[in-house]
């Protein structure tokens, strides 16, 4: 079986059922629920109706579109009674110990259809307040709901008893006068258009040229004050303190992401993406790498945007909700060494600020440990508080070497080389010669678990960092001699077709993809490195040809991937409870990037 044929089909796919598009625009009303910091939206009936009597009751209804069917998680955190309904089915009704404890967040599993989902709650007023806060149940990701009135608008109706549905739309006071210049687009299915005319009328004529692909809002938007010099605006640079409203009062144009994941910026994408790079470098395919360079610039030309966008709309932000929001490496470090890596090898213009401002938040935001070490704090997951996860070397040493690349200063390789030492300290099994996946600072210990995908996070990293390290560095010796120690260590639990576990040492775990493939590629570049034998090219080759018998078909399809995890002391869990999932985006660009080192070793 031809392995660059296969891995050529898996990039195919991946680039088919994500193709390049145009941003959804879509209306936003700033004026009542909203997100707020946490992602998630603050019903605060106290504030709407201030002059609301106990026992009066408050409804609020949207609407949620679901690519696919499947359950997703929301939590509701009560300021009073609280019942949420789910296409005409109660999932939650809070109790007189969930109401008095209503500083805790009440997590609720809901089964969602493919398409529209309506939900309602129904709020009750009480002495301990009147609403609730709901959305999300993990940090940051970006669930939108929208008005049931106007399936294009971002937002929630809400009435009070037996009132009317709210908000009510009304027209904006402000008015062009005669004479200035106006922006415009139309959204009404005809496509948009800038119109440069003197009076502020429908147009008629004047000049026009299509922008941005936008359809589905049936009005007239336009970009107030204006003037002759902003004739050739940008849409992602916002103009004096506005931006792109609609005619209705605190109603906003906003961008958003559409359907796949093109354009997207989270870290398994950063690991896609890098595995379509280096296959269309092996090939010199220039569709791979044009899609490549397209998904990062589209990442890059919006940050300015996605900023103006959280501070000016409360807080959350239409794009960019993790990088916006930055709290923790998951966010940044493996797309920004992407962006890098995008920059280094196709001369991608354009990395630097957003680069700047990660490597600036690990310098002096992110929080460390004595001695150094990168640790989880102050979370919006806070679930990760207190904490060290070995996927967080991936999150930042590939990063961190490409800042060394680009600037040639020592500091970002030093810090990568300390992380190595600090983390061996913390979470190296040394009678195993295994990695523990994480420190639990609270509790004071490893959770002694070795998880195939954080082992394959490390060795695949530090792999990374022996490829930018000079000879000469002082801690070389000290890093090479880990990365064979774990290498030794990680053969020997190869399985007999050349997989590995989920749980590296327990037989009954099931073999698992992506850690396969990130060992593969290890022990290739250790062999190139002259760190390892041809023993280890081999257990390489067994690996990816296993990968590609056993984990992937002729339609593209990836199998075996574990999906995105949380951490538990009990290896059950990690065995049972992380099931894998098909063409899960954690596996796609390891995959590839196993072939790619086992083919340019070739």
């Amino acid at each position: 079986m031809d392995i660059i044929e296969r891995a050529v089909a898996i990039a195919r796919r991946f680039m088919a059922d994500n193709p390049p598009a145009p941003l959804k625009m879509r209306a936003f009303y700033d004026g009542g629920i909203r997100r707020g910091p946490d992602y998630r939206y603050r019903a605060d009936m106290d504030a709407f109706f201030p002059n609301a009597k106990m026992g009066d009751r408050a409804f609020v209804r949207c609407l949620y579109m679901a690519e696919d069917e499947g359950n997703i998680g929301l939590t509701v955190t009560l300021f009073g009674p609280v019942r949420l309904s789910v296409n005409g089915a109660e999932v939650f009704r809070s109790n007189i110990f969930t109401e008095r404890n209503n500083h805790l967040d009440n997590r609720v599993e809901i089964h969602m259809n493919k398409g529209r989902n309506l939900l309602e709650l129904e709020l009750t007023k009480t002495p301990l307040g009147f609403g609730c806060i709901f959305g999300t149940w993990l940090g940051k990701w970006d669930y939108i709901f929208m008005r049931l009135d106007d399936p294009e608008t971002e937002g929630c109706q809400y009435r009070l008893n037996d009132g009317p549905w709210l908000p009510v739309s009304e027209t904006e006071d402000e008015k062009l006068r005669p004479g200035e210049y106006a922006l415009f687009a139309a959204l009404d299915g005809g496509g948009p258009v800038f119109v440069r005319k003197d009076t502020v009328s429908f147009p008629q004529d004047g000049e026009y040229k299509n922008i941005f692909g936008i359809t589905g809002h049936g009005a007239w938007i336009g970009l107030w004050p204006l003037r002759e010099e902003h004739e050739n605006l940008s849409f992602t640079e916002p103009v004096e303190g506005t931006f792109w409203r609609f005619k209705e009062k605190d109603t906003w144009l906003r961008p958003y992401y559409g359907p796949g994941s093109f354009g997207r910026w989270n870290y398994p994408l950063g690991v896609t993406l890098y595995g379509l790079l280096r296959l269309g470098q092996l090939l010199d395919d220039g569709d791979i790498k044009a899609y490549v360079a397209a998904h990062v610039r589209r990442c890059v030309e919006t940050f300015d945007y996605a900023l103006w966008d959280k501070k000016a709309h409360g807080g959350a932000a239409s794009l960019h909700n993790l990088l916006c929001s930055i709290d923790s490496l998951d966010d940044c470090g493996a797309f920004g060494a992407l962006a890098e890596e995008t920059a280094l090898s196709l001369g991608l213009e354009g990395t630097e600020k957003i680069c700047e401002f990660i490597s600036d938040y690990i310098e002096a935001c992110q929080p460390r440990l004595e001695g150094g070490a990168f640790y989880r704090k102050n979370q919006l997951h806070s679930f990760h508080n207190e904490t060290v996860w070995l996927d967080d070397l991936y999150m930042s040493v590939p990063f961190l070497c490409r800042r060394y690349r680009i600037t040639g200063e020592n500091k970002y390789l030093a810090d990568a080389a300390n992380q190595f030492r600090q983390y061996k300290k913390l979470l190296y099994m040394e009678d195993r010669r295994l990695m523990s996946h994480v420190y639990d600072l609270r509790h004071g210990l490893r959770n002694g678990i070795p998880w195939g995908r954080g082992n394959g996070w490390t060795v695949f990293s530090l792999s990374e960092l022996l490829m930018a390290m000079p000879k000469d560095w002082p801690e070389r010796n000290e890093m090479d001699g880990f990365f064979k120690e774990l290498c030794a260590g990680y053969a020997a639990r190869q399985s007999d077709d050349g997989r590995w576990r989920q749980v590296l040492d327990d037989p009954d775990a099931y073999l698992e993809t992506s850690c396969t493939a990130m060992f593969a590629c290890a022990f290739m570049r250790g062999v190139r490195l002259g760190l390892l034998d041809g023993e280890y090219a081999d257990r390489a080759r067994r690996a990816v040809n296993s990968i590609i018998e056993n984990c992937t078909d002729g339609g593209g399809n990836v199998y075996g991937v574990c999906r995105g995890s949380e951490f538990a002391f009990r290896p059950d869990y990690y065995k049972y409870e992380l099931t894998v999932r098909d063409n899960d985006a954690h596996g796609i660009g390891i995959v590839l990037l196993a072939v790619y080192e086992v083919a340019y070793g070739a």
